[in-house]
Order: C-alpha cells, then structure tokens, then sequence
C-alpha cells in the first residue's frame, strides 16, 4: 500500500512538471501575435489621433487667419502658418501651405487675400508606423486635412 502512495506521488509529480513546461512553451508561442495586435492598436490609435490633429490644426489656422485682416499680406499667411504648426505637436514633420482664392475669379492666388476672400490651409504630414512589421507591409502614408473659410 505504501509502495502504491509513493508511486503515485511519484507519477503526480512528473505530470506537473510536463504542464509547467507546457505552459511556458504556449506562453512562448502566443506572446508574440499578442504584442503585434496590441502595438498594431496602438498604431491605428496614432494614426487617427494624427488624422484628427492635421483637421483640427487646419480649422484652427483657416478661423485665426480670417479675421482681422491677418490673411491680407504674405507676413500675415506666415503667421496663419505658425499659428496652424503650433497646433500640431505630436504630428510628425507637418507641412503648412496658406493661399488665397479670390472671391469673384475664383483663382487660387497665394499674393494677394483680401475681404470676400476664401483662406485655404492645407496641413500635410507623411508618417510611419512604429510596429515594424507593420511598418513594411503598410510603409509611409501621407495625410493631409483642408480647411476653407471667407476672409472678414
């Protein structure tokens, strides 16, 4: 009888070894595409937080620049931009362009902007993922928000 309680001790013992060793091989295995999906989230959460700050940067610099008559010189299209470019802080190298398009002709003019005017700026920004498997499958992708307004 106790030959057969320490036998089966015995084999008790070895099983539990076996499962601890197959938990580690699972773990192994899964841990992997676990990561890859979650930093692919957090990728895709970047890239619409990015989405979302070129559209808000570009409202934000058309409603500064068309009021008082901060859009009528080419000095007052630079400080359109800077004001849109300081919007963006976490967007990667974003490219601001400001022109003009006459109310009457409807040409797009980047000297002149007066009253009547429509002030476009166009925010633009290529970024990369930072998951590296995704970043060889997906690559670069340009984004770019616009935003129209009548200059006051």
């Amino acid at each position: 009888l106790r030959l057969r309680e320490e036998m089966s001790k015995m084999r008790i013992q070895r099983l539990g070894g076996r499962t601890r060793g197959q938990s580690l091989v699972e773990f192994a295995l899964v841990i992997p595409i676990f990561l890859m999906m979650l930093f692919a989230v957090i990728d895709m959460g970047r890239l619409v937080y990015i989405n979302n700050a070129l559209a808000q940067g570009a409202r934000e610099g058309a409603r500064w620049g068309s009021v008082q008559d901060r859009s009528l010189s080419a000095a007052g299209r630079t400080a359109v931009e800077s004001q849109a470019a300081n919007s963006l802080a976490a967007v990667p190298n974003p490219v601001v362009r400001v022109t003009c398009i006459d109310g009457v002709t409807a040409a797009e003019d980047a000297t002149i902007c007066g009253k009547g005017d429509v002030l476009v700026v166009k925010i633009s920004s290529q970024v990369t993922m930072f998951t590296p498997i995704l970043a060889q499958i997906v690559g670069s992708r340009d984004y770019t928000a616009t935003s129209k307004v009548t200059v006051n």
